[in-house]
């Protein structure tokens, strides 16, 4: 099979080497190794409970007083507490109070009564901080117009999730559920694993589909019971004598191992920090591409050796005659030379944008 050869020539007009570029290689998997790891069960969906609360005791940044919007649950909640405002005017200067949106995020695996879950606020009307503020009781509910059953209770002081954006914060731990909210979908005799985006293509799907069967191949007498439905999804249906205990048998298939799955190639290049992050898989074809003072060419073995006369040196990268060299070899020439953080990159890019990078590549 043909191998590629890359030479590296440098010339003594080259750039300097103010700050080397860092080039990291990723040559893990890149996805985890175990199944739970890139997939999750279909059942596992992640809920939110919604409401509107106010945020009391500001020093004056609230929405009150002007705001209808706010005087008016201000005013339904001074009522329940047998503390009825009989004229508006009365709340004209209540700046102390502000209108929120409330949301509380239920885990994926769900959540049982007396959890204690953090509350995410959001100021509604024209508040302009809600820093000091403390959430007053407010009834959790599940985000249908057509359903009001009170899953849960909010309350606390707020914290800002970011100085700069007062009118946003967080009441840690400040939700506690008063309703079980277990998965809206009971295991039975199946359950269907979905892989997460990143992971999601046909090789991985069938290869959780084969880890799966050949666990379960002595309690099946070989009959397969895992099927990659397509690059998305793996469809288990679970052994009878596992029937009985579900959740032991579904914790021991999310906790199998998966084989090194080659991920796509892949580069990252990040020009604020000059660095390089790239996957195994990344090659490079045959070219010959001149930049500043620096010169690389991939060439075929018959060009393994200088031209005669030559004294310029020359690096073979494919050792192992793969067929094509690897940007990891570019790596240590790029070392060996001291080649600089701007000419890496640069470099790197005009490969790609010549399609001698074959990769994704990702600019940050």
């Amino acid at each position: 099979m043909p191998h590629s050869i890359l030479r590296m020539f440098k010339w003594p007009v080259s750039c300097g080497v103010a700050c080397l570029l860092t080039l990291l290689s990723i040559t893990s998997p890149a996805y985890a190794t175990r199944i739970r790891d890139v997939a999750r069960l279909h059942n596992e969906k992640q809920r939110e409970l919604t409401g509107l609360g106010l945020i009391v005791g500001l020093k004056g940044t609230g929405d009150g007083g002007d705001s209808m919007v706010t005087m008016r649950p201000l005013r339904e909640m001074l009522k329940k507490f047998d503390d009825p405002v009989l004229l508006d005017k009365e709340l004209k200067n209540a700046n102390n109070v502000a209108l929120v949106s409330i949301s509380v995020k239920i885990p994926a695996q769900g959540a049982h009564i007396g959890d204690k879950l953090d509350v995410h606020v959001s100021a509604l009307a024209g508040a302009k901080s809600l820093e000091g503020g403390r959430l007053f009781i407010t009834p959790l509910l599940v985000p249908l117009p057509d359903q009001k059953i009170i899953l849960g209770r909010a309350s606390g002081e707020v914290t800002l999730n970011d100085k700069n954006i007062p009118t946003v914060g967080v009441v840690k731990v400040g939700g506690i559920l008063e309703m079980d909210m277990p998965p809206e979908e009971e295991i039975i005799d199946r359950f269907t694993l979905i892989l997460q985006p990143q992971a999601a293509n046909p090789e991985t799907a069938s290869t959780i589909a084969d880890q799966i069967n050949e666990d379960v191949s002595p309690q099946t007498d070989g009959k397969p019971v895992a099927k990659a439905q397509n690059g998305t999804a793996v469809e288990v249906l679970i052994p009878k004598a596992e029937r009985d205990n579900v959740t032991a048998f579904v914790a021991r298939i999310r906790s199998l191992p998966l084989p090194n799955i080659p991920g796509p190639a892949k580069v990252t290049i990040n020009t604020k920090t000059k660095t390089i992050i790239f996957t195994e898989e990344v090659e490079l074809a045959p070219t010959m591409i001149s930049h500043g003072g620096l010169t690389i060419t991939v060439t075929a073995p018959k060009q393994n050796s200088n031209p005669p006369g030559s004294q310029v040196p020359f690096i073979v990268l494919d050792a192992h005659r793969t067929g094509m060299a690897k940007l990891r070899d570019l790596e240590a020439a790029f070392n060996l030379l001291k080649v600089s953080s701007d000419d890496r990159i640069a470099i790197v890019k005009l490969l790609h944008s010549s399609n001698v990078l074959k990769c994704e590549l990702e600019i940050e």
